[in-house]
């Protein structure tokens, strides 16, 4: 199986927390941090965190997770990608 880093998209964590994507925007609770898009694999629940935690989050829905960070939708693309 192959390993991966836990803000790869596609990363599961042991909660059943998957990465979706790298979202591009700062981290408001903790500054130098990237907010990643985080699906729970349970309920389909999708919120924001740093990178810093993935590995250990829980889904703020239905597992007492902390609160997520807000997912934003990303600047229009210019070249329509």
């Amino acid at each position: 199986m192959p390993r991966h880093k836990t803000t790869d998209p596609g990363y599961t964590n042991p909660n059943g927390q998957i990465v979706i994507r790298r979202t591009g925007f700062p981290s408001e609770t903790f500054p130098g941090q990237t907010i990643y898009h985080l699906r729970c694999t349970h309920c389909g629940h999708d919120y924001g965190a740093n990178g810093t935690d993935i590995h250990l989050r829980r889904c703020p829905s239905h597992q007492n997770g902390a609160k997520g960070e807000p997912l934003r939708d990303p600047a229009p693309n210019l070249f329509g990608h």
